[in-house]
């Protein structure tokens, strides 16, 4: 959805309520974990933060508050947590015109070793798939964070401006990693 001003709060609210029985923008099922074989494209990005139990808790903590977001990219959700079935979108301005990017959360991990969530696009998104969000803490006591997606372009904007739309993604992967690497330090 693109917006000419910043999207009050209440509208995001109005239409967060109104995304809830949305459905999914695609049909695939298997996750982003066994992505569809054609006509997506498929990102694994991984980034390590550190060592140990203490930098484990943090990175979780940090994604817990959605920190992973970069500063030009605002949360709105319905939740404070990523429950699945919540709906939440990501606010951008890109050129003077506010995007509004609906998602529902999927999935969601919680373990010794595994935090994080899943979730995929609603129509309203410029793109159309799965993002998944993970801190991962290996044997080694290495704690790594990845973020793991396929997608593709669902707007006309975006299907026209391609290049650039992928620029804004890998843009929000560095900006991402940064911002959890500097926040669990």
């Amino acid at each position: 959805m693109v917006r000419l001003q910043t999207p009050r709060d209440d509208l995001m609210q109005t239409l967060l309520s109104a995304w809830a029985g949305e459905p999914l923008s695609y049909t695939h099922q298997g996750g982003v974990e066994k992505p569809p074989k054609k006509g997506f494209i498929e990102d694994i990005h991984r980034i390590k933060l550190g060592q140990g139990e203490a930098v484990y808790r943090q990175a979780c903590t940090n994604l817990d508050r959605w920190m992973m977001f970069p500063s030009w990219a605002k949360v709105h959700r319905t939740k404070a947590e990523q429950t699945p079935g919540a709906v939440v979108a990501m606010v951008i301005q890109i050129f003077g015109l506010w995007l509004i990017n609906p998602c529902r959360i999927l999935t969601r991990w919680d373990s010794p070793s595994l935090h994080g969530f899943s979730y995929g696009t609603l129509p309203e998104h410029a793109e159309c798939g799965e993002e998944r969000f993970m801190v991962e803490k290996l044997p080694d006591d290495s704690v790594w964070y990845e973020i793991r997606a396929f997608s593709r372009p669902r707007h006309w904007m975006a299907w026209l401006a391609f290049p650039l739309a992928r620029w804004w993604q890998l843009r929000f992967v560095q900006d991402s990693q940064a911002a959890m690497k500097s926040f669990s330090a």
